[in-house]
């Protein structure tokens, strides 16, 4: 992929994918501090607020797996430098741009971005890191995803506060220009890994009807057009999966999620992760701030266990895989996580609060156990030709499973409607049940995982 002249460094572009994957969940998280000051100097109205908020989410689901696929079909450097670039250019023009609707445009743009750079970006990783330090590479990966989010809000509200918040979009559009010229000078050439191979339109733009109305449905749990929207969501996920059994080079390769394959464990086994944990921050903080009287700084501190822990193991958790099977670290991953569920339902049942910081702290512990090697998993069962499509699986699982998740939260905050402490202990209580369930379906689906068949890792 570099051009004639450039160093091509597979080390140094190693360095760099990271750095990309950075970029989105950073912006993503850090303008939610700065929504407040965002809405009242560019005259968002509350539901343009919320659009301006969930655009970037929406955008990078519908695109994952096209942009994942144009990665096989056209190569991955391409659409990851293109990637980045997105962010950083809509992010240096959202910091000028004064339309409402024009700042919500970006932010679409900005999450197809970061669809880009993570639909292709541990693809990447896994084409150019050596078999045995795949795992390190992915999970260094998402260790500085983690980081992104974590310091998102913290880092954004001092730079709104001391700077103003376009500081947020000019740091974001600076680094992201920076990373993007990196990667297209140092990344080596890098030919299409299914050439001959066209790509399908109509399959694209049937999975992204699909998931846009399951995100407008998981917006609306509560109201009775969200059935509606589901059924609607349902038949045209029937009328995809129709669509790619009979075309000649479909989105998704069916055959690799047939029964027997790992990579359909892998993409079930995180789907009902993420449902099952995505959405205890906001029962949590709800139940701590309105139930107990926590203070917000309280609440946070506490909130912060998971993902901090979270951020520190996942690059261990990532050697480990390189290492030990991952069946078996996702399983005992998965059953820490099951076992942090269990006790916050035990908290809402009892009253214990005490228990919650023990219960955070499994729950990151066996995120961290469980996605560097899931993700290491999913890239090993599918050859190197369908990287992109593995990696693009994955990251469509995490982004449904959170917003099912929160849709799960506030359908059943909305049922119980609980009003005084005992109350909102019966809310925590029910959704850390209902959160358990679904996290030991994913601990079920990740013990029955074949063990996948070794491939080389030849472009």
């Amino acid at each position: 992929m570099a051009p004639p002249g450039s160093l091509a460094r597979p080390g140094v572009a190693l360095a760099l994918i990271p750095l990309a994957s950075f970029l989105g969940p950073f912006i993503a998280t850090a303008i939610v501090v700065a929504l407040p000051q965002i809405s009242a100097m560019r005259g968002l109205s509350p539901a343009q607020a919320g659009w301006y908020t969930s655009a970037y989410f929406v955008a990078a689901a519908v695109f994952m797996m096209p942009v994942s696929r144009a990665g096989d079909l056209y190569g991955r450097g391409p659409v990851l430098a293109l990637g980045a670039a997105l962010i950083a250019v809509t992010s240096l023009l959202g910091a000028w741009v004064a339309d409402p609707y024009a700042q919500i445009a970006l932010r679409l743009l900005q999450g197809a971005g970061s669809a880009c750079v993570f639909g292709t970006g541990p693809a990447l990783l896994a084409q150019l890191a050596p078999p045995e330090r795949r795992g390190q590479a992915l999970g260094i990966n998402i260790t500085v995803t983690y980081i992104g989010l974590t310091a998102g809000p913290a880092l954004g509200g001092v730079l709104s506060q001391v700077f103003g918040w376009q500081s947020i979009f000019y740091l974001t559009g600076g680094l992201g220009l920076g990373v993007a010229l990196a990667l297209w000078w140092f990344l080596p050439r890098s030919a299409a890994t299914a050439p001959g191979a066209r790509f399908d339109a109509l399959g694209a733009v049937l999975l992204g009807a699909t998931l846009g109305f399951f995100w407008l449905a998981s917006g609306r749990p509560q109201h009775w057009d969200a059935v509606a929207l589901l059924l609607l969501a349902g038949l045209l996920l029937w009328a995809f999966v129709a669509h790619q059994r009979r075309v000649d080079s479909p989105l998704i390769d069916l055959r690799l999620l047939a029964p027997g394959q790992a990579l359909r464990y892998s993409t079930g086994a995180a789907l009902l992760h993420y449902s099952g944990v995505f959405g205890l921050s906001y029962v949590l903080s709800l139940a701590l701030q309105h139930g107990v009287g926590s203070g917000a700084a309280r609440t946070g501190l506490l909130l912060a266990v998971q993902p901090v822990l979270q951020t520190l193991l996942a690059a261990p958790a990532g050697r480990l895989a390189d290492r030990f099977p991952a069946r078996r670290l996702t399983v005992s991953g998965l059953c820490l996580t099951c076992s942090g569920l269990a006790l916050v339902t035990l908290v809402g049942v009892t009253g214990a609060y005490g228990l919650l910081p023990v219960a955070l702290a499994c729950i990151g512990i066996g995120t961290a156990l469980f996605v560097p090697p899931n993700q290491h998993a999913a890239l090993a069962a599918v050859p190197p030709s369908a990287f992109g499509l593995a990696a693009g699986l994955m990251q469509t699982s995490r982004l449904v499973g959170q917003m099912a998740s929160m849709a799960l939260a506030v359908l059943l905050l909305g049922l119980l409607q609980p009003h005084s402490a005992e109350g909102y202990r019966f809310a925590l209580a029910v959704s850390g049940g209902v959160f358990l369930v679904l996290c030991l379906g994913a601990l079920v689906t990740s013990a029955r995982r074949p063990a996948p068949r070794a491939v080389t890792n030849a472009a």
